[in-house]
């Protein structure tokens, strides 16, 4: 059965996403290039012209940028590399090697090349250069990229959380692809799931909005001298946050096209 390749050239490919959904023409698949700022979806081909209108009528603004027939939904296989890890969109399971993290490839809940997800994934590697991560705490795992990547990077216990059971299905799935279901727990909930005092670092890649509402419960889960990955905002947005945790101190941070990420210990 032949199916139907749109590409879409959009900033905001999530609320193109929404849109379709909402308009009940969900595709088959996804994936979002960032670097392009290109959407990729699959339908199949039934109906194809009539999909399109619908399509173009969902979409008014949207910049179509080119559709094709294929005999295949899947779409290129996606690879990058952040350190020693390597990631990979695939679209079944196979045999995973160490360094490797396999993650669904569709666009749902965090294709790991937003900005704010590569500064996390970059402060990750350089804290398990300089020693053991401890019992990691993934605060709104969205797909479990960071959750992932925190376990190969050898931590021996991570709990990941999220309040969307869409993405803990998601990062759930992820995990069994990469055989991680011994050290990786993915639950719903936020940071109430988290027992006081018992985890070394907590990663929240979220909204500044979210951010700041989670911020003065978070060293309640860390055991002295731990320290959390911020990251979801700008620089600009630095000093309201640290407001929020008077005490901590600021280890490090990097900016990434106009997203920071920041180190805080306590």
């Amino acid at each position: 059965m032949p199916f139907l390749r749109v590409k879409i050239r959009t900033r905001d490919p999530q609320g193109v996403l929404s849109r379709l959904l909402a308009g009940g023409e969900p595709p088959l698949t996804s994936d979002f290039l960032p670097e392009e700022d290109l959407l990729l979806l699959v339908y199949p081909a039934e109906g194809l012209h009539e999909r399109l209108r619908r399509l173009a009528r969902l979409l008014p603004r949207e910049d179509f940028e080119e559709t094709e027939l294929a005999e295949s939904p899947e779409l290129e296989e996606r690879t990058f590399e952040v350190g020693p890890l390597v990631f990979r969109a695939v679209w079944r399971s196979r045999p995973v090697s160490s360094g490797e993290i396999f993650l669904k490839a569709n666009l749902s809940f965090g294709s790991g090349r937003h900005a704010t997800t590569l500064l996390c994934l970059r402060t990750l590697v350089r804290l398990a250069e300089k020693g053991p991560l401890g019992r990691v705490f993934d605060l709104g795992c969205g797909s479990g990229i960071l959750a992932l990547a925190a376990a190969r990077l050898g931590a021996p216990q991570v709990l990941a959380v999220d309040i969307d059971l869409r993405a803990v299905r998601e990062a759930r799935h992820n995990v069994e692809m990469n055989a991680l279901g011994e050290r990786v727990l993915v639950v719903k909930g936020s940071l109430s799931a988290a027992r006081p005092r018992s985890f070394d670092l907590v990663l929240a890649n979220l909204t500044i909005g979210t951010i700041l509402a989670l911020a003065p419960e978070i060293p309640q889960v860390l055991r002295p001298g731990g320290m959390a990955v911020l990251s979801g905002f700008g620089p600009p947005q630095e000093e309201a946050l640290r407001a929020r945790l008077p005490k901590a101190l600021v280890l490090g941070r990097e900016v990434l096209e106009g997203w920071e990420a920041l180190i805080l210990g306590f």
